[in-house]
């Protein structure tokens, strides 16, 4: 009977620990509040690279104590941890600054 029981709550324990979580992930762009598209997030865990659609969601299957790593082209990097999040999460991403190119100007020589 206490083989039983320990291996019940063995069971349990490991259904526990390795309980995946589905996150409905929407980006926004944080300016305009329009969608993002052509973006992709990466569980940082496992590698695995999810795309984002062209209505800027997601569906992550994750450990709530994974990260998320988003990217976008044009916009900063994202790094959101799974853990105390809600099952829907807003992530606001912001245009990445644009570095500006130093130009210097030459005065052209006179011909003699």
């Amino acid at each position: 009977m206490k083989k039983l029981m320990l291996a019940v709550c063995l069971l349990f324990f490991g259904t526990l620990v390795n309980a995946q979580k589905n996150y409905a992930v929407m980006l926004t762009d944080a300016t305009t509040g329009n969608a993002i598209t052509g973006a992709s997030i990466t569980i940082r865990s496992t590698g695995k690279i999810i795309p984002i659609s062209e209505s800027g969601n997601a569906l992550v299957t994750a450990l709530p104590a994974d990260t998320l790593d988003i990217k976008a082209k044009g916009y900063g990097d994202r790094e959101i941890v799974l853990a105390f999040q809600s099952s829907a999460i807003s992530v606001e991403m912001r245009t990445k600054p644009v570095p500006v190119k130093k130009t210097v100007a030459v005065k052209p020589k006179r011909k003699s």
